[in-house]
């Protein structure tokens, strides 16, 4: 049987894993963000920040126009949407115009909250770019990039291309 650490330490620099190792990366920022979040007096979850930030911004939204702006699907922006109902930090109500629909608002410790979420973005925009000068590679931009390769040549077409220049005997 492999040793955990040997195994992870292997998963660590073999590129098939590059997709875990960014989520390893997200959930590290998460982790540590939360910690910093208690400091800032911000009193929700990491994970619901951009739900709460979108609605500081535009003051309404509908289920649908959040996880239109998030370029999240529904059913996350469900889940977070609880967790800020849970919390009293938003507030639901039917929209007048077609009653199907519900409409999201902060509620007044959910402005508050949006403004230090707002004070914490504005810090950790800094902080990023700090951590992208340190390391030598802007993530950011890294990070867009990557997204935009593969959302214009997905991963099934980069293996179909990898074995049709296996087949013809190209390098991979």
């Amino acid at each position: 049987m492999q040793n955990p650490k040997k195994f992870q330490k292997a998963l660590e620099i073999d590129a098939a894993f590059t997709g875990k190792m960014a989520l390893d990366f997200a959930f590290l920022v998460a982790a540590q963000a939360e910690e910093v979040y208690k400091d800032k007096g911000l009193c929700f979850p990491v994970t619901v920040s951009s739900t709460l930030l979108y609605l500081t911004r535009v003051k309404v939204a509908s289920l649908l126009e959040i996880s239109s702006a998030l370029n999240h699907q529904h059913q996350l922006v469900a889940q977070r949407i609880k967790i800020l109902l849970k919390l009293e930090l938003i507030e639901a109500n039917s929209d007048p115009m077609d009653k199907r629909r519900t409409l999201y608002r902060l509620s007044k410790t959910g402005k508050r909250q949006g403004e230090l979420l707002q004070d914490y973005c504005n810090e950790a925009a800094q902080v990023f770019i700090d951590l992208s000068n340190e390391v030598g590679v802007n993530l950011l931009d890294s990070l867009h990039q990557a997204s935009t390769a593969l959302q214009r040549t997905p991963l099934s077409e980069r293996f179909v291309a990898l074995n049709e220049r296996q087949t013809k005997g190209e390098d991979a």
